[in-house]
């Protein structure tokens, strides 16, 4: 069996021990709304995926002594060179050590060394958040992207007591339809596609697809603007098919762990009926006509397809099971029929 699609296989070693969130305050946990792995727009693939999470600032309230057009303090979460830094005076990104800081005006430069807890840049108005993502250095000169929000990152502290939703279990002919467009948005969406089947006679290749999401129990200042408030994408999901009439679990496997960039394009990992969330500013001046949160659906078997007809005629019972970052677990089945006539 091929490696589990996002599952990380090395060890992260960080430069220092420091640890927080990147805008004050340090020691408390901040709402994200873009969570790693959301699907994002790309003009050549359609869709790509988000590669970092959203700190998410009050544009709103900006702190004191920010510059115009520039909102909230960022901070590094971990000291070392500075590989990158965009011009001053830039909406533009710093790299540091082992992490990426998104959409900030810079206040460092490339070659300088950092400290921890050392103000880097500014977020710029507008964008709501800070993006940050993470890496991990390989051999050769290369490096992984990885979740900055995984267990025993440099993100702390971070609670979420809410396990994930499992909305719907769902059969579909296998279609591979092109991302297109949010109607007058510039968010992506992959439009329904694949004949529904029904789940009483599944026979041949079957597309599983399962509609799902992380909501967060800690939203911060979200509630105060609860329409801001976005579920995650979830953090890891198993599908087990089990034969009924002998109790036997004939199909286990983990589908996708979101611990680093997957190996699937987003058209494989995503099925048809996701939609990205709208960005904070769009959500924010159309939140009363236009709905802010995005769709996640996902393909249970989403390089060949589930083929029933390795398996015997009869009843079988699909169980899913999807964790988040906290490891809190939700699991749910539903029965089918497999009538492939054999």
């Amino acid at each position: 069996m091929s490696p589990t699609p996002g599952k990380l296989e090395v060890q992260q070693v960080y430069n220092d021990a420091w640890r927080g969130w990147p805008v004050r305050p340090h020691n408390r946990q901040h709402p994200i709304r873009g969570s790693f792995l959301d699907p994002r727009p790309d003009p050549e693939r359609g869709a790509i995926y988000h590669d970092g999470v959203d700190v998410a600032v009050r544009d709103d309230r900006p702190e004191r002594g920010a510059p115009r057009g520039r909102t909230h303090r960022v901070y590094a979460i971990e000291g070392g060179p500075v590989f990158f830094a965009t011009p001053p005076g830039a909406r533009g990104s710093v790299r540091i050590g082992h992490f990426g800081y998104g959409h900030v005006d810079a206040l460092v430069q490339t070659g300088e060394i950092v400290t921890p807890g050392q103000h880097i840049g500014w977020t710029c108005e507008g964008d709501w958040h800070v993006h940050l993502s993470e890496f991990v250095f390989i051999g050769g000169g290369g490096r992984l992207t990885v979740n900055p929000l995984r267990p025993g990152g440099k993100l702390y502290p971070f609670v979420d007591t809410a396990p994930p939703a499992i909305r719907e279990i769902r059969f579909h002919a296998p279609a591979t339809p092109d991302w297109g467009r949010r109607p007058s948005t510039s968010v992506v969406r992959l439009p329904p596609a694949g004949e529904r089947l029904n789940r009483e006679r599944l026979a041949g290749r079957v597309d599983v697809r399962v509609r799902m999401s992380d909501p967060q129990s800690v939203i911060g200042w979200f509630q105060e603007l609860p329409w801001l408030a976005a579920p995650h994408h979830p953090f890891r999901v198993a599908v087990s098919i089990v034969h009924l009439a002998t109790g036997r679990t004939v199909r286990r496997r983990e589908v996708f762990r979101a611990e680093q960039l997957l190996g699937l394009s987003a058209g494989r990992h995503f099925a048809p009926g996701t939609e990205q969330n709208l960005p904070a500013n769009g959500c924010m001046r159309f939140h009363t006509s236009a709905r802010c949160d995005g769709i996640y659906w996902f393909r249970l078997f989403p390089l060949r397809y589930w083929d029933t007809t390795r398996l015997a005629d009869g009843r079988y019972r699909v169980v899913v099971r999807a964790w988040d970052v906290a490891g809190n677990l939700a699991t749910a089945g539903v029965e089918v029929s497999i009538a492939n006539g054999v």
